[in-house]
């Protein structure tokens, strides 16, 4: 990333008035999971936003603009896995803000916080079987699945 841009976190509770660009930008890649009526969409995950307890909703942004999300969860595939708790999820960088390694800095700070939550391990799912920035990061395969007919790969970090 050009260093005269600064790239921040911020909560979603704290900018609730950006809940409608996430849920576009999930929406680019999660339509098949989110539904067809946007609205509904829009108020659920306004209804979730949070400053403490779980899920937090974060933002990346840079000189101020949104430029990703992710989410530090309970549950994510609770039909699989109903057992497992603590997930980084939702994890999305715009765009025009892909290759700056964005991505992997919202991961990061996701771990950050899960840190400090003194949660025990975190789990994630991709479809990069590869395991993609989250290897490079750290994180262990532990099974590939299949859902909604597409494998993805589960991994865990333990913190």
């Amino acid at each position: 990333m050009d260093r005269s841009r600064k790239l921040e976190f911020e909560l979603l509770a704290d900018r609730p008035e950006d809940v409608p660009l996430v849920i576009d930008w999930w929406r680019t890649i999660w339509a098949d999971r989110i539904g067809e009526d946007v609205d509904i969409a829009r108020e659920q995950l306004r209804s979730s936003l949070k400053s403490s307890g779980l899920p937090i909703h974060i933002l990346a942004t840079v000189d101020g603009r949104p430029v990703g999300s992710a989410a530090l969860k309970d549950q994510e595939l609770a039909e699989l896995f109903p057992d497992y708790h603590y997930w980084l999820g939702s994890v999305f960088v715009e765009a025009n803000s892909r290759g700056e390694k964005i991505a992997s800095r919202l991961s990061q700070r996701v771990v950050e916080m899960a840190k400090l939550l003194q949660l025990p391990h975190l789990y994630l799912q991709t479809i990069d079987l590869e395991g993609g920035l989250y290897a490079d990061l750290g994180w262990e395969a532990i099974g590939e699945f299949t859902y909604r007919d597409e494998r993805a790969l589960l991994m865990l970090k333990r913190l």
